[in-house]
């Protein structure tokens, strides 16, 4: 049996899809943390620091819309007395890289079980199923990957007791 020894183009093409893998593990990972800091009381600077400076939070439904690590710290500070405890599943992700591997687009979906202070009474807390689908952008900065943009999409959010089929989306 012989042996073809590897050739420098064989190596460089080895190393660059190795690189490829480790940037969408990054990714993958980055976003798993951005919720392990939702999980825990919305850490507002856990939170911004996955973001770049100039970064984007887009969510419709209980989001809104912020821009830079000020306005995420904020919203993620008032956030946390609304929705007293949570817990994110992030589930499905898709990660496409650029040709230069430097930025990204990320497609994940959401299934959050959560207490969040009730509509009618905000003394009381119900008990919440939502689930959001994010396509969200990446930039490669200093050899990390941070947000770019995070755009969430929400599909339903029900009380427990309703569940989505009667109360496909709570107003």
């Amino acid at each position: 049996m012989s042996t073809t020894p590897h050739t420098v183009s064989d190596l460089a093409d080895v190393d660059r899809r190795l690189t490829r893998l480790e940037d969408i593990h990054a990714i993958e990972q980055l976003k798993y943390r951005y919720a392990a800091y939702c999980d825990d009381n919305y850490d507002p600077d856990g939170i911004a620091s996955c973001f770049v400076e100039d970064g984007r939070w887009v969510v419709d439904g209980e989001g809104g819309s912020m821009v830079g690590h000020e306005e995420i710290k904020t919203h993620f500070r008032a956030l946390s007395g609304k929705i007293s405890w949570a817990l994110h599943h992030v589930l499905n992700p898709r990660v496409e890289l650029s040709d230069d591997g430097q930025r990204a687009t990320g497609t994940f979906y959401l299934l959050c079980l959560c207490t969040i202070e009730s509509v009618d009474n905000p003394a009381e807390k119900d008990p919440v199923i939502l689930t959001i689908r994010y396509t969200d952008q990446f930039v490669k900065r200093d050899g990390s990957w941070y947000f770019q943009e995070l755009l969430g999409k929400t599909h339903q959010v029900s009380n427990w007791e309703q569940g989505w089929v009667k109360q496909p989306l709570r107003g």
